[in-house]
C-alpha cells in the first residue's frame, strides 16, 4: 500500500531496548506494504545510559548483509540512531568516521545527564511547568543539527511523549512557549541540509499527531521546508509504518512532500 515510502527509523535486537529479529521486521514491512526500512539501532556514548556499550557494529552489519542477501526485492538500509550529547562529540565523530552507514539519525534523549522521560516525570511531579523548563532541550536539538554529523534530526518535540498532559502538549503548545528556539532548529535543518524526521511513534503514545506536531511542521513549511522523511521508530515488528496513511495524507494537505532519504 505504501510501496513508495521507506520507514527511516526501525530498531532491531541490536538495540538495547528491542528484541526484533530482522526476519520479523521484513515480514511486517511486507504486510503493511512499505517499500523498505532503515535499521537505526541505538548507539549510546553516556556511561550512565542503559544502552552504553551494548551496540555491536560488526554483528549488526553482518546481520543486515544477511538480510539483504535473502530479500533482494526490498530496500533495507543500514543506519544508526545516535544519542547526541555535546560532551561526547569527539567520541561520536570518531565512531561515525570509522564506520559505514547509509543513514544516521541524531536525537536528543537527555536533559544534561537526566533522561528526557525521567526529567519530564520529575518536572510534572514537582509542579514545574513544561513551558518553563525545556529550553535547553530545543537548544540541544539545534546543536545536534549544527554538529554536521547526522543525516536527520530525530523526533523533535520528543518530551511530549512522556507528559501526563497529552491533550495539552501538542505542536501548538511547543510553538507557543518555545517557538523561537524551534524555528532556529528548523532553520538549521534547512541551512545544513539535514532532514526533518516525521516520527509516527507519537501515535502509539496516544497522540493524534507525530513528532514533531502539526504546528511545528507548519512552521517548517513556512520557513521554506518542502520535504520530510517518514519513520515509525519501531521497536517491535508490529510498529513498522505506524499510522502512515493518515500522516501522509495530512502532510500533503499541509503542503509537505515525503522524501526517501536513502537510495
Amino acid at each position: 500500500m505504501y510501496e513508495a515510502f521507506v520507514d527511516h527509523h526501525v530498531h532491531s535486537r541490536f538495540s538495547w531496548d528491542s528484541e526484533s529479529r530482522l526476519a520479523d521486521l521484513v515480514a511486517s514491512a511486507r504486510r503493511v506494504g512499505v517499500g523498505g526500512f532503515v535499521l537505526t539501532d541505538h548507539v549510546e556514548f553516556d556511561p550512565l545510559d542503559p544502552g552504553f556499550g551494548a551496540y555491536d557494529y560488526d554483528r549488526a552489519r553482518e546481520a543486515w548483509e544477511g538480510a539483504v542477501a535473502v530479500v533482494p526485492d526490498m530496500k533495507i538500509r543500514f543506519g544508526a540512531e545516535v544519542t547526541h550529547q555535546d560532551r561526547a562529540l569527539p567520541e561520536i565523530r570518531e565512531f561515525l568516521h570509522e564506520r559505514r552507514f547509509h543513514w544516521v539519525i541524531g536525537s536528543v534523549h537527555y536533559m544534561g545527564r537526566e533522561e528526557i522521560g525521567t526529567f519530564v516525570a520529575r518536572a510534572e511531579g514537582e509542579g514545574i511547568p513544561l513551558e518553563d523548563c525545556l529550553a535547553d532541550y530545543f537548544r540541544a536539538c539545534r546543536r545536534t543539527v549544527e554538529s554536521n554529523l547526522y543525516d536527520c534530526l530525530g523526533h523533535l518535540d520528543f518530551p511530549k511523549g512522556y507528559s501526563r498532559r497529552k491533550h495539552v502538549v501538542t505542536g501548538e503548545f511547543w510553538m507557543k512557549h518555545y517557538g523561537r528556539a524551534i524555528r532556529e532548529t528548523l532553520t538549521a535543518c534547512l541551512d545544513m541540509g539535514v532532514f526533518l524526521e516525521v516520527n509516527t511513534g507519537a501515535y502509539r503514545k496516544g497522540f493524534s499527531e507525530p513528532y514533531p506536531g502539526w504546528a511545528i511542521l507548519d512552521a517548517y513549511r513556512d520557513l521554506g521546508g518542502r520535504e520530510v522523511v517518514l519513520s515509525s521508530d519501531a521497536h517491535r515488528p508490529d510498529d513498522v509504518a505506524t499510522a502512515y496513511g493518515a500522516v501522509v495524507r495530512e502532510l500533503a494537505r499541509r503542503g509537505l512532500a515525503v522524501r526517501n532519504g536513502v537510495v
